[in-house]
């Protein structure tokens, strides 16, 4: 990834700031303990007592910290799930799927995804955006032929795992490019964190000739939705559009003037089944 920071103005650093304090509170990690998990997780150093110092300094509001360092809050935050995520996640899943008939199981998805991610086609006006689907189209969309991405860049790993006494998988997600650098050229030799994010689930009637498919993930910095649609099964493939409930981090965000537009394209590629334990 190019080593460059967005400015980050100053309502956008007082709300990383009350988020970061929020969250230590809710975790009972110190300033220290913060550090460490920041560094942990984002590869930004904030080693020993230099960066407790930082981070202190931050929460208090003292001394204005740089770009960079703001960057690396956001992007922890936008990376770690808020508390009791696994409940959120439960009566999310209960919401959608209470008496759905589903025409496939919703565990035939369970496994380990690669996620690319490519600027939505209508957001640039592109001249395929008409190829791209919206919600009104599903019920006559044929899978193949699909139209490939504009670009495919490296954004996620995740699991989607078994969700005992629910027609849903639980997600967890390891967001290792928060602000969809079109640099990132490659997926990082890491293993998903034991971070359970979010919730998937069958999306429509069983009669559709596609199979379609919700999925929500929440971190403290944002909410992120996806609508999926398979596309191939060989390696399962899923396919869709993402947005966001928040914009701090991505300034190359394409805005729009319908607030339920698609910020991303996505495509969801399985490189791992689920083995026997």
């Amino acid at each position: 990834m190019a080593d460059q920071y967005f400015h980050y103005s100053d309502d956008e650093r007082e709300r990383l700031r009350r988020a970061l304090r929020e969250y230590g509170e809710a975790m009972k990690l110190t300033a220290q303990g913060l550090a460490d998990d920041i560094t942990k997780k984002t590869k930004f150093a904030l080693n020993f007592d230099a960066g407790r110092k930082r981070v202190s300094r931050f929460l208090e509001g003292k001394h204005r910290q740089p770009d960079d360092f703001i960057d690396a809050i956001a992007r922890y935050l936008g990376s770690v799930p808020p508390p009791l995520i696994e409940q959120s996640a439960a009566t999310l899943a209960h919401f959608f799927t209470r008496g759905m008939e589903q025409a496939e199981g919703i565990d035939s998805l369970i496994g380990r995804y690669r996620v690319f991610a490519s600027t939505d086609r209508r957001a640039h006006g592109h001249d395929g955006f008409r190829e791209t689907m919206s919600l009104n189209q599903w019920g006559e969309f044929s899978a193949p032929p699909v139209k490939p991405m504009i670009s495919r860049v490296p954004y996620a790993v995740i699991d989607l795992k078994p969700m005992p006494k629910h027609e849903a998988l639980l997600v967890s997600e390891t967001i290792f490019n928060f602000s969809v650098d079109p640099e990132t050229e490659e997926f990082p030799d890491m293993l998903p964190r034991n971070n359970d994010a979010g919730v998937i689930v069958a999306f429509g009637h069983s009669d559709r000739e596609v199979p379609r498919y919700f999925m929500a993930t929440r971190t403290v910095l944002e909410v992120r939705l996806f609508r999926l649609y398979k596309i191939s099964d060989n390696p399962l493939t899923l396919r869709g559009e993402l947005s966001f409930d928040g914009d701090i981090g991505r300034p190359q965000n394409m805005t729009h003037s319908d607030p339920l537009h698609p910020e991303y394209e996505v495509e969801l590629v399985r490189i791992d089944e689920p083995t026997e334990e």
